[in-house]
């Protein structure tokens, strides 16, 4: 009986389990699945982060409007300091003042300050409310450090930290070109922000994608062009910039 009972064991089938081949081949399929699936989830999350910086552009938008209702349409669209480059401050620590993006806060126009930074940015620097970046900007947060906003400004007028007797350029001038749009002031901003092209917002309201295949004349990327440090040199660029973005599709 135990002789019969110890063969009756080794003959009942054991429970079904994979082979290491087959195994493999199931570790092969989801590895093949992930890699078809992560460039289009990829792709999606991008798309959404560029809908949500257009829709920050177009609460810039309304700022700039109510400020230019309030000041006879002057707005303060423009760059500061030695180079143009220089287009995207809230706060200079060195100057002890609220410029550009920060005309909009002294006038209580920032009071959704996530609208006026890109989600798709990965520098702490150009972030909302960062060690580098606090908020809020000045004497009511830390008045040593530098604050900017993440988004930069059509560098076409040079305006003064200090604005008495120095006249704010018209809104209506702009009339429907670029006036805002993402960082593009060093080669890095493009390249870990959205990549492949801006976001541009134009003085009419509109917002929209632009590709960087416009950026490039006689075999020139002039979106990839202007590198740190910041230099005179690359104030052409900067206005180039805005100059090809002054194209609607």
């Amino acid at each position: 009986m135990r002789t019969m009972s110890r063969r009756a064991r080794h003959t009942i089938p054991s429970q079904s389990a994979f082979t290491l081949v087959e195994l493999l081949v199931v570790i092969g399929i989801i590895a093949l699945l992930i890699s078809i699936l992560l460039p289009s989830l990829s792709k999606s999350r991008e798309q959404a982060r560029r809908a949500a910086c257009l829709s920050n552009l177009r609460q810039v938008h309304q700022a700039l409007v109510l400020y230019a209702n309030d000041n006879r349409d002057r707005v303060p669209i423009g760059w500061r300091g030695p180079y143009k480059q220089f287009n995207s401050m809230v706060y200079s620590a060195t100057a002890q003042e609220y410029v550009l993006f920060g005309r909009l806060y002294l006038a209580n126009l920032m009071t959704e300050p996530r609208a006026f930074y890109c989600g798709a940015e990965n520098d702490p620097k150009y972030q909302f409310n960062t060690p580098d970046n606090p908020w809020p900007p000045g004497p009511a947060g830390d008045p040593t450090k530098n604050v900017q906003s993440g988004f930069a400004m059509n560098p076409e007028f040079k305006i003064p930290d200090n604005l008495l007797g120095s006249p704010l350029p018209r809104l209506a001038k702009f009339k429907s070109r670029p006036i805002v749009a993402d960082l593009m002031n060093t080669e890095r901003h493009v390249v870990t922000r959205h990549g492949d092209g801006l976001n541009v917002l134009y003085a009419d309201g509109a917002a929209q994608w632009q590709n960087r295949s416009i950026f490039v004349t006689g075999g020139v990327d002039c979106l990839l062009s202007p590198k740190e440090p910041f230099a005179a040199t690359y104030d052409p660029f900067m206005d180039r910039l805005f100059t090809l973005m002054d194209v609607r599709r």
